[in-house]
């Protein structure tokens, strides 16, 4: 509709009485307003970009600087430009978030801050004496982080924050159940990495399934594709390879993929289903590969897998198009 005839319309029904000078001018305002507004978040999204691109060269800066000054250091400020540029880092981030008045410039130091601050734990943990490979220092270091971060998310409530949360808890999870298990482990210790993957990436999914429809929804796409590459990736590698396979789990991995892509459906993420598709089709692959390549030929077995894929394809086609559709 062209301007002309939504003039025509507002003089018609101005003079029918059906429309007041007031209300035009009001819906005049209104949509200059949200235009406004538009145009306010768009400058917000750009600002906030060059925010944490900024925090991250500075985080380059500070290694680079403490790469070429360090052998000219003492222990203490060894300390001091690791530890301290954290603290600092931190300490400016809860200032401009406090205030509010500096837009994204509080959580791109909490970047700095969150990249920074293990460094100086552990250069602080080794001119201590301490060694801080040992598992029982990387997980009170992990817990300490992961409260901090927590505690500062639940100050500010700033969505940014969640992810040094999440990635502070993996950290140790990791962490605290290596140093449960001991330096020698009744079970392969491969396994038992596989399982702990297992775990994180359920956790990432269900995460990702609470932040939907919430303020924290931009992070539901990350993590539903982590969470997805982590769960179906441990599965995968928990069936092993023949001869020493494990059946239980190539028996329960298709099922387990048929469970994504319905979860895919369930919340319509594409990214959901091209990931369950695309393990399904390694799937068939690795069962293509180890059961039927030596009794069909590798040739017929190659024919085979190729049609298997072409299935697969045509079920996600069928699923995008069916329930996915915008």
């Amino acid at each position: 509709m062209d301007k002309l005839t939504v003039l025509e319309a507002i003089r018609d029904l101005a003079a029918a009485g059906e429309l007041s000078e007031s209300e035009v001018v009001a819906a005049a305002r209104n949509g200059a307003g949200a235009s406004g507004a538009a145009a306010d978040d768009r400058r917000n999204r750009y600002s906030r970009v060059l925010f944490f691109i900024g925090g991250g060269v500075i985080c380059i800066g500070i290694v680079a600087l403490i790469g070429q000054v360090w052998n000219d250091l003492g222990p203490v400020m060894h300390v001091v430009v690791t530890l301290g540029s954290g603290l600092a880092a931190y300490t400016v981030g809860v200032l401009f978030s406090w205030s509010g008045k500096a837009g994204a410039a509080g959580p791109a130091f909490f970047l700095v801050a969150a990249l920074v601050l293990p460094l100086g734990i552990v250069v602080a943990m080794d001119e201590a004496g301490l060694d801080p490979e040992k598992l029982g220092l990387q997980s009170l270091t992990a817990v300490v982080l992961l409260g901090v971060f927590l505690g500062t998310y639940l100050l500010f409530r700033n969505v940014s924050l969640l992810v040094y949360v999440i990635g502070y808890g993996i950290w140790a999870f990791f962490a605290i159940t290596e140093f449960m298990a001991g330096p020698s482990p009744r079970f392969d210790q491969e396994t038992f990495i596989e399982y702990r993957i297992l775990a994180v990436g359920l956790t990432l999914m269900f995460l990702a399934w609470a932040f939907a429809g919430t303020r924290r929804e931009i992070l539901t796409a990350p993590l539903y594709a982590l969470g997805s590459l982590a769960f179906l990736g441990s599965a995968l590698a928990l069936g092993g390879w023949k001869p020493n396979q494990n059946m239980l789990w190539e028996l329960a991995f298709p099922g387990l993929v048929f469970a994504v892509v319905y979860l895919s459906v369930h919340v319509r993420s594409m990214l959901l289903l091209v990931i369950g598709s695309l393990f399904f089709g390694g799937y068939l692959a690795k069962i293509t590969g180890e059961y039927f390549s030596d009794s069909l030929g590798w040739p017929v077995a190659l024919i085979l897998l190729g049609f298997m894929l072409m299935g697969v394809g045509y079920l996600t086609f069928r699923l995008k198009q069916t329930y996915l559709k915008a």
